[in-house]
């Protein structure tokens, strides 16, 4: 009986000592999975240089500037179109028109041709960028929202907070990715355009441009593009990149003009850097750092127990005398 005895104590002693261990790793595991993970986005505002006219009727869904030259997709059922724009005063030079059943949305340019989306329909029409004739037309699943040639495949939005990656030939879907912002899922990503390698998207219903990694979905660029949109005019919706002039346009559904713009950071006139934390936030402090002594606490008295129980003992398996050499 004194063999099991000691086998207990042994036992006790490690089991002790094995929860010990857990109070004190487990306080700096719990932090480390509290700590962010993902990339915070920079935060940037719009700067405009220059202005152009655009048709204040145009309920503009897509822009896309191609060798200097300027198309846009209109929309709503009866009067969406594909067309090619004056950039100076916005005067149309040609237009095609819809079937009345078809509401146009995002475009894109591929070489000699230019693909333009539909909203519910299901349809991607594939035209001749000089004599908007069409070529062929496409289906896909969902809705059609924006859509942006990267030099090798086509990526399109859908209104929600995934990409899709589609063959620029085929049509076929490829692969997706989800948007994130601040690691939240991005809804509602609209226009596209691709700019210095990083994919741009205006958000419906928000005077708001993002910009993103688009291998990752990460958003890197937060833009606000508040201050712009005319009074009686619709919300934000065309980004156009023209790289015969290295600049960078923006419009919206409805506005009387497009917008040459840029992104800055943004500058405060009070820096709150230097403000003297609450008393709230001192209290909290406090009660954090008083907290984290508490499993310290506990392992030195287990430690201390332990010693005792040693002591008591004479060692949690004594190698000569006592009762085990009987």
């Amino acid at each position: 009986m004194e063999h099991c005895s000691y086998m207990l104590r042994g036992r006790r002693y490690w089991q002790v000592l094995f929860f010990a261990s857990i109070l004190l790793f487990y306080p700096s595991a719990n932090a480390s999975q509290g700590h962010d993970s993902y990339v915070r986005a920079e935060s940037l505002i719009v700067v405009v240089h220059d202005n152009s006219s655009h048709d204040s009727g145009a309920y503009t869904q897509g822009l896309e500037f191609y060798n200097g030259r300027l198309f846009e997709s209109t929309g709503l059922y009866g009067s969406s179109t594909l067309r090619e724009v004056n950039p100076t005063n916005g005067s149309i030079l040609r237009s095609t028109s819809l079937p009345d059943t078809e509401f146009g949305e995002g475009i894109t340019v591929i070489g000699s041709e230019i693909l333009q989306l539909t909203w519910k329909e299901g349809i991607a029409h594939r035209y001749d960028l000089e004599t908007f004739e069409l070529i062929e037309n496409h289906s896909y699943e969902g809705e059609g929202w924006g859509l942006v040639f990267d030099g090798e495949r086509l990526i399109m939005s859908d209104g929600s907070s995934e990409l899709q990656f589609r063959n620029a030939t085929t049509f076929e879907l490829e692969s997706t990715v989800n948007v994130t912002l601040n690691g939240e899922p991005l809804p509602r990503i609209n226009e596209l355009e691709m700019f210095q390698g990083v994919l741009l998207a205006n958000i419906y219903q928000e005077e708001q441009i993002v910009g993103i990694d688009a291998h990752s979905g990460v958003v890197i660029w937060n833009i606000d593009a508040s201050g712009l949109k005319p009074d009686g005019a619709g919300v934000l919706n065309g980004i156009a990149f023209d790289s015969s002039t290295n600049s960078l346009w923006i419009t919206g559904k409805l506005w009387p003009n497009m917008h040459n713009i840029t992104f800055t950071e943004p500058v405060f006139e009070d820096d709150n850097s230097n403000v003297s934390p609450s008393p709230e936030d001192t209290s909290v402090t406090k009660i954090s750092s008083q907290l984290s002594w508490i499993p310290l606490s506990i392992i030195f008295a287990l430690v201390v127990t332990l010693l005792a129980m040693k002591l008591k003992d004479n060692g949690i398996n004594p190698s000569g005398g006592g009762r085990l050499n009987e």
